[in-house]
């Protein structure tokens, strides 16, 4: 099975709206250093089942890259998804779903598995609560913490500290011959998820910022920033990438000195289209 990164930016991609920082008109000259919205797949060609974490609004740019790796898929003909799962209840997450209602290509249920929280979201909440009156989407409960077997492999949520005024937030821990943990989005860290990545093989972390500096006066976008990040996680086994960047992330410049000092230390940086085999 491999994972596919279908976009490693923060909720708005790179470039964003009527931003004129230097990734963003970086981003614009040159189509290799744009980035999409956050959102993985876990595919595997023979099998021919494709799963997303997450619909960002990049979605249908993201889809053409699915199918570069897997036309179809055995329980979808529209589209060459097999089933969504769902971290938590903010843009750049879930606002992909309304490409898949009446409006766009009407697609006839796809099974979406979320907290129970995250459910009660859905289902109370306009586009979601149409989608759902008209079965483009079938929700699927999950326990935190429980594992799952879904195909050949096993999947577990887990929560997740994160800004929760819709719903809560979860990470995904994905298992077959290797495990992996994604967590594209928390406030801060604790004891129990340092844990987490410490027990996985590989783990895709969040990267939004840099440093606190990068938004100042903007306390209510509390993301650990990868300079503390570092300090935390080091030393570790686990192999770790940063992702999630905000289009302010300093990483983002190839030739800069916060790039060369992450991958000094280890650490490695998502790319979009970038695939890790588990």
């Amino acid at each position: 099975m491999q994972i596919l990164i279908l976009g490693s930016a923060q909720d708005a991609g790179v470039p964003q709206i009527s931003c004129d920082c230097p990734n963003c008109l970086c981003a614009r000259k040159d189509p290799k250093f744009v980035r999409l919205g956050p959102s993985i797949a876990f595919l595997d060609k023979e099998k021919q089942y494709c799963y997303l974490i997450d619909v960002s609004p990049d979605i249908k740019h993201q889809i053409e890259l699915i199918k570069k790796e897997i036309p179809k898929v055995k329980t979808q003909k529209t589209i060459p998804i097999s089933g969504i799962f769902l971290t938590h209840a903010h843009f750049g997450h879930v606002s992909g779903l309304w490409m898949f209602g009446k409006e766009c290509i009407d697609i006839q249920e796809i099974t979406v598995y979320c907290s129970s929280n995250m459910s009660v979201f859905l289902r109370n909440n306009h586009p979601f609560s149409h989608m759902l009156q008209r079965k483009n989407l079938i929700l699927s409960d999950m326990k935190i913490n429980h594992k799952y077997p879904i195909e050949d492999f096993w999947i577990t949520s887990f929560q997740v500290p994160h800004r929760d005024e819709y719903a809560d937030t979860v990470g995904y821990v994905i298992e077959r011959n290797k495990k992996l943990l994604y967590l594209p989005d928390l406030d801060y860290w604790t004891d129990d998820l340092i844990k987490l990545v410490e027990n996985v093989d590989i783990a895709l972390i969040d990267g939004s910022f840099y440093s606190k500096d990068e938004l100042p006066g903007r306390d209510d976008v509390p993301h650990p920033p990868i300079k503390e990040t570092m300090e935390l996680l080091d030393p570790t086994k686990t192999e770790i990438y940063f992702t999630h960047f905000n289009h302010t992330n300093l990483v983002l410049n190839e030739k800069g000195k916060e790039r060369k000092e992450i991958l000094e230390k280890g650490f490695k940086i998502a790319v979009d289209g970038l695939r890790i085999n588990i």
